[in-house]
């Protein structure tokens, strides 16, 4: 009996000394490695970790501008502020062929039908965040739906992220030509002694225009504003703009927005015969 417990102990022995030096980590059935202490502050006690890394973002890329050259991108409204909260669109938004992700009921002159839910249609116009519905642009039924109802919202997202990238690439491309040509631009303004009274303000025409800011347009010192889309001009205000005796002058005019043409203000300041700069008078940015 002796015997055999003597043996029991030297195999026992034995494994031990296998499975600690012999067996490879992993499948060790008593000394297995034990597990890795994090390290921890030695004030405060806690485990240093290292966070994962986050998921990569499904945000459009915002776009890009280089940066070094001095230019400084316009401000441009979010889409829920142009829309007010998806309650306010241009009437040139309108009509426009939608699709349904939700039943709309039709009315019409002796009876009603129902348009289901995937097929297509035309939004004739809006009520706040309500479309008016019609299977054709000529039918003479009805129906109403919800903006969020259509896929209305994700076509004018697209064209108000074409329309956002076009306005800062127009803005740096008249910035860049202001930097090119403002020396010659100067010149060609100061030599219209007709075009300025005596006080420093622009002369106005019979129509209401103004021949300097004509022909500060036509020089290329502002590309937004086009003569023809012109509505009205304003009447020259005195100011001091950069601590300088300047003149302001608002021209209204027609434009092109992010889903359509909307009605504008631009200000021209005049100083020492000749404008100096294009600016929207609400925020102050410059005009492209």
């Amino acid at each position: 009996m002796k015997a055999l417990f003597v043996t029991l102990l030297i195999f026992a022995a034995a494994f031990l000394i296998y499975d600690r030096f012999i067996t490879p980590a992993g499948r060790r059935v008593v000394f297995e490695n034990p597990p890795l202490e994090l390290p921890k502050d030695s004030k405060t006690g806690r485990v240093h970790t290292t966070p994962a890394p986050r998921p990569p973002s499904d945000s459009p890329a915002p776009v890009h501008v280089p940066a070094g050259d001095g230019f400084i991108p316009p401000r441009i409204e979010s889409l829920e502020s142009l829309t007010k909260n998806w309650t306010v669109f241009p009437p040139t938004a309108f009509p426009r062929q939608v699709k349904l992700s939700k039943p709309v009921q039709l009315r019409m002159t002796g009876g009603s039908s129902t348009l289901p839910a995937g097929s297509t249609a035309f939004a004739l116009g809006a009520q706040a965040n309500v479309l008016i519905i019609a299977p054709t642009q000529t039918s003479q039924a009805r129906g109403q739906t919800f903006v969020h109802d259509t896929d209305m919202p994700t076509q004018v997202r697209e064209s108000y992220e074409r329309w956002k990238k076009g306005r800062i690439e127009m803005a740096q491309a008249a910035w860049k030509k202001q930097q090119s040509t403002a020396t010659a631009a100067a010149t060609t303004m100061v030599s219209m002694p007709h075009a300025v009274e005596a006080t420093g303000a622009p002369k106005r025409n019979g129509d209401g225009s103004y021949d300097l800011l004509l022909a500060s347009m036509k020089s290329g010192q502002v590309t937004d504003i086009k003569p023809a889309k012109i509505q009205r001009w304003g009447t020259p205000q005195a100011r001091t703009i950069d601590n300088k005796p300047t003149w302001a002058v608002s021209v209204f005019y027609e434009t092109m927005a992010f889903c359509g043409p909307i009605d504008a203000e631009a200000q021209a300041h005049v100083r020492e015969g000749r404008v100096v700069r294009w600016i929207y008078p609400g925020s102050g940015e410059p005009v492209p």
